[in-house]
C-alpha cells in the first residue's frame, strides 16, 4: 500500500515532471549535436578516403619506376597491395574509382584480386596474373600482351579495347559468355595444342602441360619450361629456338627435338630420354651430362662443344 502510495505522488510530484521535461531536453540537444557533427564525419571520411588512395597511388608510382630484371620481370610486393586496396575503393557516387595509367609490366601479381573494380588504360604485359580475379571488372584499353593468364577469372567482365596478343591461358582460364581468347591472339596452352610457329619468347611456361603438343618453328628463346608438374612429352620441337631457355628438370621425355637450336639453354637434371636429337644445336647449354644426353635417340647426331663431343666419346 506504502509504494502504491509513493507512486501516485511522484506522479504528481513539480520536480518529478522537470525532471522529465530535462531528460527530453537532453536528448533533444544531443540529437541536434550529431546532426551538426554529420558533415564534420563525412569531411573526415573523405579526407581519410583522399589519404588513404594517395598511398595507394604513391606505390604505384613506386613500382613505376623500379628496376626490372633483364628479362622485364618486376617484384614489388606493396603493387598488388596498393591495386586491391584501389580497386575496393569508391568515388562520390559510390562507383569504383578507376585505376589509371597503371604500368605493370612484368610484374608477380599472382591471385591479384580485381572484382567489380574499374581498369583504364593499364599494361599488363608479360606480367604473371596466375589464379588473378577479374569478375565483373571493367577493362578499357587494357593489354594482356604475353602474360600468364593461367587459372585467371574474367566471367562478367566488360571488355573495351583489351588485347591478349600472346597471352599464355590455360584450360582454367575463364572468359565472359561469346569471347573466344584464341580469336584474340592468346595462346591455350593445353596437351596437343596446335602451336606451330608460336612467338613464346620469355614466356611463363613453368608448370605447363603441352604433352603431344606441336611446337614446330617456335620460339622459345629465354622461355621458362620447368616446374614440378611440367609435361612437354612426345611434344613436337622440330626446329623450335629454345636459346637461352630455362628448361631445369623439364620432361622432355620422347620429344622430337630434331634441328632444335638449344644454345645457352639451362638444362639442369631435363630428362631427355628416348628424345630424338638429330640436328639439335647444344653448343653452351648449361649443367648438360653425358649420361642425360645419352638416354636420347640420334645424339651422336646433334652438335655440342668440343670439349662435350669428347666427353661423350664422339668427334666434332
Amino acid at each position: 500500500m506504502f509504494s502504491e502510495q509513493l507512486a501516485v505522488w511522484l506522479e504528481k510530484s513539480a520536480f518529478i515532471k522537470v525532471l522529465d521535461s530535462l531528460s527530453k531536453l537532453g536528448l533533444l540537444v544531443a540529437a541536434i549535436a550529431f546532426l551538426r557533427e554529420i558533415p564534420k564525419w563525412e569531411e573526415r571520411a573523405a579526407e581519410e578516403a583522399r589519404r588513404r588512395q594517395l598511398e595507394y597511388w604513391r606505390a604505384i608510382d613506386v613500382a613505376r619506376t623500379t628496376t626490372r630484371t633483364k628479362k622485364g620481370e618486376l617484384y614489388s610486393t606493396s603493387l598488388k597491395i596498393a591495386l586491391e586496396g584501389l580497386a575496393a575503393e569508391k568515388d562520390t557516387s559510390g562507383k569504383p574509382i578507376k585505376l589509371t595509367n597503371i604500368a605493370a609490366g612484368g610484374a608477380k601479381l599472382e591471385a591479384v584480386d580485381l572484382e567489380n573494380s574499374h581498369l583504364y588504360v593499364c599494361g599488363f604485359q608479360v606480367a604473371d596474373l596466375s589464379e588473378a580475379n577479374f569478375r565483373n571488372t571493367t577493362l578499357e584499353v587494357v593489354h594482356f600482351t604475353r602474360a600468364r593468364l593461367f587459372g585467371a577469372n574474367f566471367s562478367n567482365a566488360v571488355f573495351l579495347d583489351v588485347g591478349f596478343t600472346h597471352a599464355l591461358c590455360d584450360s582454367e582460364t575463364l572468359f565472359p559468355d561469346g569471347f573466344d581468347a584464341q580469336k584474340a591472339g592468346a595462346y591455350l596452352i593445353k596437351p596437343d595444342a596446335d602451336l606451330k610457329q608460336a612467338k613464346l619468347v620469355n614466356a611463363l611456361l613453368w608448370n605447363a602441360n603441352l604433352q603431344g603438343a606441336n611446337l614446330q618453328g617456335a620460339n622459345l628463346q629465354g622461355a621458362i619450361m620447368g616446374g614440378l608438374k611440367n609435361n612437354w612429352q612426345r611434344t613436337n620441337l622440330q626446329n623450335a629456338n629454345l636459346e637461352g631457355a630455362r628448361a631445369g628438370r623439364v620432361d622432355l621425355r620422347f620429344a622430337d627435338l630434331r634441328n632444335a637450336n638449344l644454345q645457352g639453354a639451362d638444362l639442369y637434371n631435363a630428362n631427355l630420354q628416348g628424345a630424338d636429337l638429330k640436328g639439335a644445336d647444344f653448343r653452351g647449354a648449361r649443367f648438360i651430362t653425358a649420361d642425360q644426353i645419352k638416354a636420347a635417340e640420334f645424339y651422336y647426331e646433334a652438335i655440342y662443344d668440343d670439349d662435350f663431343h669428347k666427353e661423350l666419346g664422339l668427334f666434332p
